[in-house]
């Protein structure tokens, strides 16, 4: 019986660790994000329509994480024009920060992305 309140109190303290790490997470990708991607995708994520997607509220970038890191490491050709790779300018840590940032900035509330996410990514 005295292990469920120990269990329920590093659950609590963990989740908190969680949460702080995902903050500066985000709070990293933030400035990824001003110096790389707010250019075209714009500082509040709303693009420019007809030329550059917007992020905020894109069903793309709150979905499975996967597909939103490989566009970010390799690039993506679409009906709007090309999005350049990064995978030789960001390292992992860098682009699990952007693609947090994204999911998580304005409106935004996916799960967080790590480097190893993003390391096995590359490694595809």
């Amino acid at each position: 019986m005295r292990l469920l309140p120990i269990l329920a109190s590093l659950a609590i303290m963990g989740g908190g660790a969680w949460a702080q790490a995902s903050g500066d997470l985000v709070k990293q990708g933030q400035a990824v994000f001003e110096e790389n991607c707010a250019q075209c995708h714009r500082a509040n994520g709303e693009g420019l329509p007809a030329t550059f997607p917007a992020l905020n509220k894109n069903p793309f970038v709150l979905g499975e994480p996967s597909p939103v890191i490989a566009t970010v490491l390799n690039g993506r050709k679409g009906s709007l024009g090309q999005m350049p790779a990064w995978k030789d300018k960001l390292n992992d840590a860098q682009i699990a920060a952007v693609v947090t940032y994204i999911r998580q900035a304005w409106s935004n509330r996916a799960a967080p992305v790590t480097p190893a996410m993003v390391a096995a990514g590359r490694s595809k």
